[in-house]
């Protein structure tokens, strides 16, 4: 009766192991690069092969990049012939908030994850308007993207698109907030007055010491195009109500004439205006704004108001 073989059982023996190298990711130790050296890396060869070289997929590469600000290559760059790629690469942009020039990458470890907040959605949108105010302040309008409020907020360029579709509905919403908050500076210093004169003069203070402060930030969102093109109609609307209020006050309590009253409320709101562009754009000191334009604005005041009826007829 024949015994069937069996394969010897060695007491200690290694377990057999499975030759699977085809599926194993080399190790790789943590590669540290400055934001200049990775920009400089996904420029001069293509993603994928510069992601293997750091032991990373294509995607978790395209990650890290999106996260620190490098640009990279579109879909396709590399699929073209020498002559017809872009001959500009796209300009490495400073660093965001918060970040490192620093740039450490470990294989399988994300070391740039940042910790994301819950917040309302009231709240999520007003942080994003804070942020683009202050990636304007800081880098100019060029620098604002909606990738790059998306990275200082921590969360991802699809959810910051929930709240804003487009970059310019952003800035139009970070327009309508600062104009806001310097109509609510303007009016509430207006209502401590307690007669025309000492309104005027408070009001007209308490724009200007706004402008000084936050007047640059509004003189670079009206000059977008975009921006003046969506707020042109309310805004216009709001000059007018207010400029027909303080022609009615006008002769309500001193007998100016409606158009008289509007023409002269036109005048000295424009020079207002300028001087605060004037502030904003830091060609005049505050002071000599605020004494130029007081000067100005009660002694117009005044004459209108002392001016004799025209005569009918």
């Amino acid at each position: 009766m024949g015994v069937a073989s069996r394969t010897p059982v060695v007491p200690n023996a290694p377990a057999p192991v499975v030759a699977a190298a085809a599926h194993v990711r080399p190790t790789h130790a943590r590669t540290d690069l400055s934001r200049k050296d990775l920009h400089e890396l996904v420029w001069s060869q293509p993603m994928a092969a510069a992601a293997a070289g750091l032991g990373l997929s294509l995607n978790g590469l395209a990650k890290i990049c999106d996260r620190v600000m490098v640009p990279y290559p579109g879909r396709g760059y590399w699929g073209r012939s020498r002559p017809a790629r872009p001959a500009d690469r796209a300009p490495l942009p400073p660093a965001p908030s918060g970040c490192s020039e620093l740039v450490s990458i470990t294989p399988g470890i994300s070391t740039l994850r940042r910790s994301r907040t819950r917040l309302s959605p009231d709240a999520r949108r007003e942080q994003l308007i804070d942020l683009a105010g202050a990636v304007i302040a800081r880098h100019g309008l060029s620098a604002l993207t909606m990738k790059r409020v998306a990275r200082e907020a921590g969360v991802s360029e699809t959810q910051a698109h929930n709240y804003f579709r487009r970059r310019e509905d952003l800035l139009v919403a970070l327009a309508r907030r600062e104009l806001a908050s310097m109509f609510t500076a303007r009016d509430s210093a207006r209502e401590r007055g307690l007669d025309a004169s000492t309104r005027i003069a408070l009001s007209t203070v308490a724009y200007l010491r706004h402008v000084s402060q936050r007047g640059a930030l509004i003189q670079v969102l009206l000059n977008s195009p975009e921006v003046r093109l969506a707020l042109r109609e309310e805004r216009r609307a709001r000059a007018m109500a207010e400029r027909s209020a303080t022609a009615q006050r006008l002769q309500t309590r001193y007998g100016v004439e409606p158009d008289i009253g509007y023409g002269t409320t036109v005048i000295l709101t424009a020079v207002t205006l300028r001087a605060g562009r004037l502030v904003a754009e830091r060609k005049i000191p505050l002071e000599m704004a605020e004494r130029l334009s007081l000067a100005l604005i009660v002694a117009g005041n005044r004459a209108v108001v002392k001016a004799p009826p025209r005569p009918e007829g």
